[in-house]
């Protein structure tokens, strides 16, 4: 439960790249994809370069969105974009054949830069294939650290018409939450198109929260306080995860595996849970 928002950035803007880590986003994803024309790729590659290589960017997860494989412009993304040592790279239209390909290119540039480190990989899931393939595509490389859920592109591919109440995509939404906490990674809900609908925001993000997902991607920095604020533990989560974990250590002291609170009784997975709430406040500063 590390990201809560992933805002995307169009990567040949740089009024919005040289403030990246001011709109209070847990990771930013600096877009060479869809946000970028085919005669504005170069450019776009060498801002976002530039950016990562020089730019102070504090307090946030830096990551990057390449052209997916079956464009020609994916290569040079990498070349130019590992040497400068994103956080993470986001692989559009995930597949086995994207992922070990990709991998295969990272992990020569790093070698050849001596980076010194590993960069993580965040899989965009945008097609039918891409469901069925789900578990084969997260098993394809241990650097993977994210399941993002594409609906837009999903739905094309599926010949159906997205909706506001998103009844179409709930399959594949139950399908990638349920991988992705399988696999102990991040489960990332696919955006909110409509910036301007608040309520709508919040009431699609609740019900994606309900069935395991961890975060959201967002196109617009006015959606991240909704986002987060849906998907943050509330002050009386966190003040009733505190006590659980203290009546957790008194009950280990007496050689107690089981307790009881409030009339329930609380065993490993709840105080796992209340662990993860915990972590989750101090890492987002809920709580010292």
């Amino acid at each position: 439960m590390s990201r809560r928002s992933l805002l995307f950035m169009p990567g040949n803007n740089p009024g919005m790249l040289t403030s990246a880590d001011c709109l209070e986003a847990d990771s930013i994803i600096f877009d060479l994809e869809d946000a970028v024309s085919l005669k504005e790729k170069d450019a776009a590659r060498i801002l976002v370069r530039e950016a990562l290589s020089f730019l102070p960017l504090q307090g946030v997860e830096v990551t990057v969105r390449v052209n997916p494989l079956d464009s020609p412009y994916w290569k040079e993304d990498l070349e130019s974009i590992i040497p400068a040592e994103p956080d993470g790279i986001v692989i559009p239209k995930a597949s086995v054949e994207s992922v070990q390909t990709m991998v295969k290119e990272i992990e020569r540039l790093e070698e050849a830069h001596q980076t010194g480190k590993k960069t993580k990989l965040l899989l965009i899931i945008e097609s039918a294939m891409g469901l069925i393939d789900l578990r084969n595509i997260i098993e394809s490389s241990d650097r993977i650290d994210a399941i993002l859920l594409g609906a837009e592109d999903l739905s094309s591919d599926m010949g159906i018409k997205r909706t506001r109440e998103s009844k179409e995509i709930e399959y594949a939404r139950y399908l990638v939450a349920t991988a992705a906490r399988a696999y102990r990674i991040d489960a990332l809900d696919t955006p909110f198109t409509d910036i301007d609908d608040v309520e709508g925001l919040e009431g699609d993000t609740r019900f994606a929260k309900s069935i395991g997902f961890t975060g959201r991607l967002a196109i617009n920095p006015r959606q991240i306080v909704t986002i987060h604020e849906v998907f943050s533990p509330t002050q009386e989560e966190i003040e009733e995860a505190q006590i659980i974990l203290n009546e957790a250590e008194e009950a280990e002291k007496k050689g107690l595996g089981v307790f009881s609170y409030k009339g329930k009784m609380v065993d490993l997975p709840v105080i796992k849970r209340a662990e993860q709430i915990v972590d989750s406040a101090r890492k987002w500063g809920l709580v010292r």
